[in-house]
């Protein structure tokens, strides 16, 4: 009975070596760029948004919020996309006192490029 045990562990171990040699090794080491878009760890874009727009919105921090936008407007990974317009157009909203407008902009932006940015260019850094 002890051998058979002994044989089940032996062959469990062995089992689960070959499965975790399978799995590339970045996975196994919480690669960011696998395990980002969470709350403790962000993509880079999502890290950048919360420490610029976020906190520029949540301060209404108009000529902030420009700033943050003017810089989103040269983020875009794809110059066919219309991103860098329309952060502009926000940037121009904010600049004149208009927080709505320039909600608006982010809005349109999240509601065109969102999800094609999160499966095409998730861990691309920002610069």
């Amino acid at each position: 009975m002890k051998n058979r045990t002994w044989f089940g562990l032996l062959a469990a171990a062995v089992v689960g070596a070959v499965t975790l040699g399978a799995v590339p090794s970045s996975a196994l080491a919480g690669d960011a760029a696998a395990t980002c878009g969470t709350k403790e760890n962000p993509c880079p874009l999502q890290k950048w948004m919360k420490g610029n727009m976020g906190v520029a919105l949540a301060g209404n921090d108009l000529p902030a919020l420009a700033k943050a936008l003017d810089k989103a407007a040269t983020l875009s990974p794809d110059p066919s996309w219309e991103w860098a317009s329309i952060a502009k157009t926000g940037a121009e909203a904010a600049r004149k006192g208009d927080i709505a407008g320039a909600k608006a902009s982010c809005k349109t932006c999240h509601d065109k490029y969102k999800d094609p940015y999160k499966s095409q260019f998730r861990t691309k850094a920002v610069n």
